[in-house]
């Protein structure tokens, strides 16, 4: 039986949150929303990258006496159990998961960063998955206009209604 390999990246939720400055400014006033914000904005990087993404979250001043984990937009969401870090779960995670597979983490935490590598993962900071997001979007949006560009020049249409298109899509680039 093939192994199939997989392209699975940990995330250390709030680690990133206080690096994002977007994020960071939205969790002085709500953690939570904040929260929900990565998890969405890490739901787009999921669906553009294809990677399996686990997003840990530590509840080390929590009572959260078990640790949760929920699957959202096909990702888990860890949230520890009391007095354990997300880092102590990510580097527990590496310890159990094949060598064989893609692994990435994400964190700004030097000694797991040194871990990660120890163990054959990558290592990824927060602002660099953030530059990854937005070179993701941007490649997107490039091939939007293209297919758009293509797909328009093959129906024949009147001058008149290629200028409104034309000023359409001025708009949208600006």
């Amino acid at each position: 039986m093939a192994l199939t390999k997989r392209n699975i990246t940990f995330v250390d939720g709030y680690n990133v949150i206080n690096k994002w400055p977007n994020l960071k400014d939205l969790s002085k006033e709500n953690l939570a929303d904040a929260r929900d914000l990565l998890i969405e904005e890490l739901a787009e990087y999921k669906s553009l990258s294809g990677e399996e993404l686990v997003i840990v979250f530590d509840a080390y001043n929590l009572d959260r006496i078990k640790e949760t984990i929920i699957e959202k937009y096909g990702m888990k969401i860890v949230f520890t159990k009391r007095f354990q870090t997300a880092d102590t779960y990510i580097e527990r995670q590496l310890a159990k998961t094949d060598r064989h597979h893609n692994i990435k983490v994400v964190t700004d935490d030097g000694a797991v960063q040194t871990q990660a590598s120890g163990k054959g993962a990558s290592r990824v900071t927060a602002l660099e998955l953030r530059s990854d997001l937005n070179t993701m979007r941007s490649k997107i949006k490039r091939q939007r206009k293209e297919d758009f560009n293509q797909n328009f020049k093959t129906f024949p249409i009147s001058e008149k209604v290629s200028d409104i298109i034309d000023k359409i899509k001025e708009d949208l680039e600006n």
